[in-house]
């Protein structure tokens, strides 16, 4: 027998196969990196989401203060909570509204007696027109946008805890108006996600966000950022 022949057997006696505990060590490390893969992609898709929602709530205020202005109509912005989606899903969802007014040459009537205390989507008579729906991811709380209003022709920026009714009464009341500015309305995540910060100014009805781990963010610790 040759010198390669001997090498080559005590090759293939030096060898052995994987052991059923070590081939399942090499699945379990295997199937702990994709689910981790995984936890982070859809991480990375829920923040994409919030990201999203923040700016489309952005933008449709912007919208909104537009609409009051051009119409010299308030305009309310709303959060309807457990809406049912064409996929099936149930969401929270934002939009802004023109409520019908009492009568149609006073802006001082709007809205409507009927309507201030329910949004268009409980009853749709009681809008002039709506804007596009803001469905809210899970994850997202909104609320604090809710009952934000812009009044007539100013587009002012105005907002009572748990109000729809736009300042209806007060508008001529200069302190009640400054007591209703809003200032800035924190959007929380139960993601763990910073909030995102608001801002409206009160007398332009200007709207912008801003993450709270944002490095302009920072006068704003203890007053909506943590």
């Amino acid at each position: 027998m040759s010198s390669h022949t001997h090498a080559r057997e005590d090759f293939m006696n030096g060898t052995r196969g994987m052991t059923l505990l070590e081939l399942m060590a090499v699945v379990a490390v295997f199937g702990t990196a994709a689910t981790l893969a995984v936890a982070g992609i859809r991480g990375d898709l829920e923040r994409r989401r919030e990201s999203g929602a923040a700016r489309e709530l952005e933008s449709s205020a912007m919208e909104a203060r537009q609409r009051a202005q051009a119409t010299n109509q308030p305009i309310r912005f709303v959060v309807d909570a457990n809406v049912r989606q064409v996929n099936g899903t149930v969401l929270n969802v934002a939009r802004w509204e023109r409520p019908v007014c009492d009568n149609s040459w006073d802006s001082d009537s709007c809205p409507a007696t009927r309507c201030l205390a329910k949004t268009c989507r409980q009853d749709p008579s009681c809008c002039e027109e709506v804007g596009q729906d803001i469905a809210l991811p899970p994850s997202m709380d909104a609320s604090r946008v809710s009952g934000l209003c812009f009044l007539p022709a100013s587009g002012r920026a105005v907002r009572s805890e748990g109000d729809l009714g736009c300042l209806r009464a007060s508008r001529g009341l200069p302190d009640m108006l400054a007591a209703a500015t809003p200032g800035t309305l924190p959007l929380t995540y139960s993601s763990g996600r910073v909030p995102t910060l608001f801002r409206v100014e009160g007398l332009t009805g200007l709207v912008s966000v801003l993450d709270c781990d944002a490095p302009s963010a920072k006068p704003y610790a203890g007053k909506g950022c943590p």
